[in-house]
């Protein structure tokens, strides 16, 4: 798939969910109090499920954040690796052969 494709299809799907979610958030538009542990405020429902829908996908990516790094700590190693087969092959193909006849 092209970039232009990809980069089309990314913006169709976030003006989605984009919409989705403003008609979400002007149908859940009635107040609640919450209540957390020094006080309690009236906030509106689908600003809570906003909040706490950011929360949660902020501790994915810090759950998540371990793991990336290692792997792209492992892809430099590899790269760094295959670089120097590459360099040994290159050595390797110029070196005369010898006749064991």
């Amino acid at each position: 798939m092209s970039q232009t494709i990809k980069k089309y299809f990314s913006i169709i799907f976030f003006l989605l969910i984009f919409i989705v979610s403003l008609v979400f958030f002007l149908k859940n538009n009635q107040m609640i109090t919450f209540n957390y542990l020094v006080a309690s405020k009236d906030i509106s429902l689908s600003f809570l499920l906003f909040i706490s829908l950011g929360i949660g996908a902020l501790l994915g990516v810090l759950a998540w954040l371990p793991r990336i790094i290692s792997l792209k700590h492992r892809i430099s190693r590899l790269e760094k690796q295959g670089k120097l087969y590459e360099k040994e092959l290159d050595n390797l193909r110029v070196m005369p052969m010898k006749d064991t006849l």
